[in-house]
């Protein structure tokens, strides 16, 4: 177990526990998502072995965004440059790299979309065309969703709910719904939306 010291915000925390490892590379993972399958320790391995062999940075565990490139054999999928974003919190990740694009005071959610601009020239970013074992997104800005609680329960998995509420349909139901318009978004060719993005930047912003 390595600690952290003094709670401040997570990238200050993810920076002091990465100075403590020694590995070239490291698997990061969010404790408010369960793995909910046996974990198959040969495609995690091998997906490890393409990253270190292409000299990458960055992994995702699955294809999301959607890569517009694929390896040969199908397996993995490349980002381009520019890619929103391409950086995640979780997934395997070369820990110089990493270190590189850390900024204190940023929470995992900052970091996905200021990290994935501030990655924007850089090469080595990839995603398994196959998610490497399924997962149970449990909290969500503080609450528990009813579904995951119901989850948890009929698997004998404690959950702390006193100070984390316990939310049910509605709630569910509009993250859903974000989630849909989110996942239609990033089936729009990131490079229209970026033209997009841009004609809207001009037109509404002036300097």
């Amino acid at each position: 177990m390595l600690l952290s010291g003094p709670d401040s915000d997570w990238s200050s925390s993810l920076e002091s526990i990465l100075k403590q490892i020694r590995t070239p590379y490291v698997f990061i993972w969010l404790d408010d998502i369960f793995p909910i399958e046996k974990i198959n320790p040969t495609n995690f391995a091998d997906a490890l072995d393409f990253l270190i062999k292409q000299r990458g940075k960055h992994m995702h565990m699955l294809a999301s965004p959607t890569p517009e490139k694929v390896t040969a054999d199908g397996q993995y999928g490349i980002y381009e440059k520019g890619l929103p974003y391409r950086c995640t919190a979780l997934g395997f990740w070369n820990v110089s790299y990493l270190q590189s694009l850390l900024i204190h005071g940023e929470t995992p959610w900052n970091f996905e979309v200021m990290g994935s601009y501030r990655s924007s020239y850089a090469d080595g970013f990839y995603c398994t065309m196959k998610p490497l074992f399924s997962s149970l997104h449990v909290v969500e800005k503080g609450r528990i969703f009813g579904d995951a609680s119901a989850y948890c329960q009929s698997h004998g998995i404690p959950l702390a709910t006193k100070d984390r509420e316990v939310l049910f349909s509605t709630f569910r139901l509009r993250s859903e719904l974000q989630k849909l318009y989110f996942n239609s978004v990033m089936h729009i060719p990131w490079k229209v939306r970026v033209n997009i993005m841009n004609v809207f930047r001009k037109l509404f912003i002036s300097y």
